[in-house]
This record gives C-alpha cells, sequence and structure tokens, in this order.
C-alpha cells in the first residue's frame, strides 16, 4: 500500500470509523473461497507461480496456499506487517521473473496502476478485489477498453473487508459495510466482450 490515508472515511464503508492507515482492509478468506470455488468451475490456475503484490497479513496468501499446496507463492508489501517480504513497492519493483496468477486486494486509490503493473508482470490472470466503482472514471474507462478484462464476478451478499486485519471490530462484532465488492480478472489470452458473473 503506497499512500497514508488518516482522517478520512472509506466509501461504502462504516461512516463513524476513520480510514485505516496505508488502506489496510484485509481480505477474509472466506470472501476469497467463495470467488475461487466460483471461477473454478470453468477455469483453471495454469503454472504454479504467484504473486500476491499487497499480501498484508497474508489473508490471501494463507488461503492460496492451503487450496493450492504445490503452487509457489511469493507475498510482498510495501509495509511489513509479519508476513511476507515487506519494504517492497509493487509499482516500482524489478521481481526479474513473471508471474502465472497475480492477484491482490489493492488500495482502491491505486487499483488502476496496480492492474496496469501487474498485467506487465503476468503470464495468465491478474485478478483484483475492488469496490463495483471501480467500473466509474473515465481513466479507467480507457484502461478496462484496452485490457483483457474476462470477467467480473460480483459478490451478491455484503462482504467486509477486515479494517486493520482483524477481523472483529472493536466491540467483538463482525464489521458492517454498505460497499458492494467484485473480482475483476485479466486474461491475456482473452478477446471478447467482459462476461459478468454473480457469486
Amino acid at each position: 500500500m503506497k499512500k497514508t490515508l488518516n482522517g478520512g472515511q472509506l466509501a461504502g464503508g462504516n461512516s463513524t470509523s476513520t480510514r485505516e492507515e496505508n488502506d489496510f482492509y484485509a481480505t477474509n478468506p472466506e470472501t476469497l473461497k467463495l470467488f475461487l470455488y466460483e471461477f473454478w468451475k470453468e477455469n483453471s490456475f495454469e503454472g504454479n507461480e504467484i504473486l500476491e503484490c499487497a499480501c498484508g497479513q497474508g489473508h490471501i496468501s494463507k488461503t492460496l496456499e492451503e487450496l493450492l499446496p504445490n503452487f509457489n507463492i511469493t507475498s510482498t508489501d510495501l509495509i511489513d506487517r509479519g508476513y511476507g517480504q515487506g519494504g517492497i513497492d509493487f509499482l516500482t519493483h524489478d521481481y526479474k521473473k513473471t508471474f502465472d496468477v497475480v492477484i491482490t486486494n489493492p488500495p482502491f486509490s491505486l487499483a488502476k496502476e496496480f492492474i496496469e503493473k501487474g498485467l506487465e508482470v503476468s503470464d495468465k490472470y491478474v485478478i483484483m478485489l475492488c469496490k463495483i466503482q471501480l467500473l466509474e472514471g473515465t481513466k479507467r474507462k480507457d484502461m478496462f477498453l484496452n485490457t483483457p478484462l474476462k470477467y467480473i464476478y460480483v459478490h451478491t451478499t455484503r462482504q467486509a473487508t477486515w479494517k486493520g486485519g482483524q477481523p472483529l471490530d472493536p466491540n467483538g462484532k463482525k464489521w458492517a459495510t454498505t460497499m458492494c465488492l467484485a473480482w475483476f480478472v485479466w486474461d491475456k489470452e482473452y478477446n471478447g466482450e467482459t462476461i459478468v458473473k454473480w457469486i
């Protein structure tokens, strides 16, 4: 996560809470599993190299390790949160290799940049968990029209991210959210209209 955002609010989030430093809103492992079980009905991960480039505390990476024990999963993040390799700025780092899959929950303010860099270092799939509002904006429209976005998997039930990586809020309750999250999937071998699916 590249930018530090303090004092603001996350659109679609809980209006009573401030924005988490460095946009650290971790992915609930069940959110990832819901997507993968649906995605794998028609697709598969080829090769065995996966990059999680904003790994945080490893919520996505650990789930992938559980489900894909034969894959090599590289986990990096700008911030060292005790998992993977910290101090790695995905947008500028030279990994000196490419990956079969790049998957992450990027900081929303840098989602476009993460997608573009992901397409540079991926041989097959780039998969990003983002708010559905990612579809808005003139600059992002141009990107969508000129990149091989194959799928948008939209969650039909609200999927709360975990502020600060914690599964429960300070009151010990599950996080509340009004955000609609979706998995955006680029397939570098795809040439066609984007397909919308629901989870």
